[in-house]
């Protein structure tokens, strides 16, 4: 199920101060970039106990780029799609900040991050790229999107022992994520590339693509979960039996 809302008016800013934040994979990190170009990233490499590690991240973050609450323009989170949980704690810690700071609140779609990171790599103007998120039961979220990180179709569910036909707008494309593997050997005929030695999705991606709208003015989505499917919490267990 998705969760929509107009797009908040945030004014365009040449030069934003964004603390970003990102847990939706198997990586939570916080990232800042200032208005001077400082650059700082702290992360925690692991598939759980984010919530745990963020608000320590983020804090880490802003100590060493010299970045106070109050220089803060911005707040970021990656928006989904990707685990229902690590969602939640980003989304939730970036509120956190907005409330304590007054910053302004922005989401975006991790597919739409690791397209544009990916665009970003390879320099190629015109190359499309799929970006894929694992979603947690053996398929893959997958979109396509031009290198602004702009989309050009829905989100698509792909299950590898299953796929279907491949769209026709996919042919050719590179594909970065955790299911790139996946895609190119589910659609052989589709002359897919897989993106390199591509970062794990993390927040000073989701910080560089914040950056580069806010500075163009473009609308921004609000800091609510994108979700495509309803959370998998697993098979339900039996009540204890009492006496």
């Amino acid at each position: 199920m998705n969760e929509t809302s107009p797009h908040p008016v945030i004014p365009a800013s040449p030069t934003p101060v964004i603390l970003a934040i990102e847990s939706s994979a198997d990586k939570a990190s916080a990232a800042v970039i200032a208005a001077d170009g400082v650059a700082v990233q702290h992360q925690h490499s692991a598939r759980h106990g984010h919530a745990a590690q963020i608000t320590e991240l983020a804090r880490a973050a802003l100590a060493e780029a010299g970045i106070t609450a109050d220089d803060l323009t911005h707040v970021a989170a990656g928006r989904g799609p990707g685990s229902f949980t690590g969602i939640r704690v980003a989304l939730a810690a970036a509120k956190g900040f907005v409330i304590a700071t007054g910053a302004s609140g922005v989401g975006l779609s991790c597919l739409a991050v690791m397209a544009y990171a990916a665009s970003d790599r390879q320099g190629d103007a015109q190359k499309m790229v799929l970006a894929t998120a694992d979603t947690r039961r053996g398929s893959f979220f997958a979109q396509l999107f031009n290198r602004n990180g702009t989309p050009l179709d829905e989100i698509a569910e792909i299950d590898p022992e299953t796929p279907g036909p491949c769209p026709a707008l996919w042919q050719a494309a590179d594909v970065t994520g955790a299911g790139a593997a996946a895609m190119v050997t589910s659609f052989p005929d589709a002359g897919l590339k897989p993106v390199a030695d591509m970062d794990v999705l993390d927040a000073m991606q989701v910080a560089r693509l914040a950056a580069a709208r806010l500075t163009a003015g473009e609308a921004m989505d609000p800091l609510l979960p994108l979700y495509v499917a309803p959370a998998f919490l697993g098979p339900s267990r039996p009540l204890p039996v009492t006496s």
